[in-house]
């Protein structure tokens, strides 16, 4: 009867072009809400390293193997799938979870000519009909922009690094979130060009806490 009772955790995801402080906010704000409520938050990102699939993964986005811009997508699926049998026992026990990325960059990243945003979102049904963000963070910030923050704090580059590619991505990025907007997934917009204490507090004020 007891274990009935527990409420399960929040689920909340960022999202937004490389060099958007991402691993800065999700880790920030993870720690915040531990100390705010007492309760335990976990820190994911994706693709997940812990399995075989999101090690392919990270090993082809810094150039270690190549794989067809297609086959990326399908491959990011196959992860996510086991990244959220992961998490659900997680949440189910009341644990909150905040993620670096989920099927949302799957969708602006991984679209290409012959795979539609919309496309990507579909492969990733079996995905979100399992587990919906209950929250999702846009971190909005010009390519330019993170181009000058990549060039000096990155010592390593990766596939998408290009900035007429984190322009295409940008683009993506607001198609996919009107997309998941209108399945009924809250999406909350942050100017992440703001100093990084700012940018802390609108995060905080959007998840209300």
């Amino acid at each position: 009867m007891q274990d009935a009772a527990v409420k399960r955790g929040k689920f909340i995801v960022f999202e937004g072009i490389d060099g958007c402080g991402k691993t800065t906010q999700t880790t920030m704000l993870c720690d915040y809400i531990t100390n705010k409520s007492g309760k335990r938050c976990l820190y994911e990102r994706e693709p997940d390293s812990r399995n075989v699939i999101g090690a392919i993964i990270r090993s082809a986005l810094y150039g270690g193997v190549k794989i067809l811009p297609e086959g990326m997508a399908y491959l990011h699926v196959a992860d996510r799938l086991e990244h959220v049998a992961y998490m659900m026992p997680l949440l189910e026990a009341g644990n909150n979870i905040i993620c670096d990325r989920y099927y949302i960059s799957n969708m602006a990243y991984n679209s290409t000519k012959d795979l539609s945003v919309e496309q990507v979102m579909e492969l990733n049904r079996p995905v979100w009909e399992k587990l919906q963000p209950d929250l999702v963070v846009f971190l909005d910030i010009t390519p330019e922009e993170t181009a000058r923050r990549r060039q000096a704090e990155r010592t390593d580059s990766e596939i998408y690094d290009a900035d007429e590619t984190q322009k295409r991505i940008r683009n993506n990025y607001l198609t996919a979130l009107d997309l998941v907007e209108k399945k009924g997934v809250k999406v909350v917009r942050v100017d992440a060009s703001n100093p990084i204490e700012d940018v802390a507090l609108a995060i905080r004020e959007a998840v209300g806490i």
